[in-house]
């Protein structure tokens, strides 16, 4: 079943058409009738039990007279659609393409905000840490993704953070520095590679430490501007656009950075995990 947020859209979608036949005076049956579809459909579609298509929305909106309303309510179906991609799909066609997709949406962004709380974001990934979590991922899912090719296009997305526009900003748990999400050998390289990260001109790099009072955070996410914020779970891609939403991880965010360090501070934490990984 698609994530909460997900449903919660589809439902403010069929609240919005049962707002508009409301508004035309007709029943559930007599518009099912006009437009040739079960009864039940109605209710469906109104409930957020199915998403209606855009045909659907065409024939809704021409029997209910208001037409005017059919460029809003495609908009909203399409934003809804775009929220929840499986990662299965996403992969089969091809990881390559995926973080291509990716690297277009954030070379187009003033500004990025990314919280991660155990894993290292994919724009700060070396090419070791990158090929390590795209093996892993394939033994878990079952998955056979272009692996050397997803690595590559990963790659081309750290280039960012050294050329063209984008202002990236980083906050990330310390626990991201500790967790075993790699061998001891690849995570020495990828914190040092942070290091390095933390002092270029577009990365603003912060690190929370363990014990400092924050946020729950539920999930790692990114804001691209205030145009989008994604996520990913386990089985899914997500991507919200409605502003207030959008909006309130803008306001988590914003309360996670309070509590980072950054600049010495923060890469005093890193050294002191890159040192814990090289003793004997």
């Amino acid at each position: 079943m698609p994530p909460h947020a997900v449903k919660q859209a589809r439902e403010a979608l069929g609240a919005r058409l049962l707002e508009i036949r409301k508004t035309a005076r007709l029943s559930g049956r007599a518009l099912a009738g006009q437009a040739g579809w079960h009864f039940t459909k109605i209710s469906k579609i109104e409930h957020g039990t199915i998403m209606p298509s855009e045909d659907d929305l065409y024939l809704w909106c021409f029997h209910c007279h208001a037409l005017a309303e059919l460029p809003e309510l495609k908009a909203m179906r399409s934003n809804t659609e775009k929220m929840y991609v499986e990662l299965r799909r996403l992969m089969k066609v091809g990881s390559s393409a995926y973080q291509q997709e990716l690297k277009d949406r954030e070379a187009e962004s003033r500004t990025m905000r990314i919280f991660s709380s155990y894993l290292v974001p994919g724009a700060l990934q070396t090419r070791a840490y990158a090929t390590f979590r795209f093996t892993e991922f394939s033994d878990m899912s079952g998955v056979v993704p272009d692996i050397a090719e997803a690595v590559a296009a990963r790659m081309e997305r750290s280039a960012l953070l050294m050329a063209g526009r984008t202002l990236f900003h980083f906050v990330l748990c310390e626990t991201v520095l500790a967790a075993g999400m790699a061998p001891p050998e690849i995570m020495v390289e990828q914190l040092r590679h942070l290091l390095e990260a933390s002092r270029l001109p577009r990365v603003h790099l912060g690190v929370i430490p363990l014990g400092a009072p924050h946020y729950p955070p539920l999930c790692d996410f990114w804001i691209m501007d205030d145009r989008a914020a994604e996520t990913e779970t386990y089985t899914a891609f997500i991507r919200v656009t409605q502003p207030l939403e959008v909006a309130m991880y803008a306001k988590v965010f914003d309360s996670l950075s309070r509590s980072a360090v950054y600049g010495t501070e923060a890469r005093k934490l890193i050294e002191r995990q890159v040192s814990n990984l090289v003793q004997p």
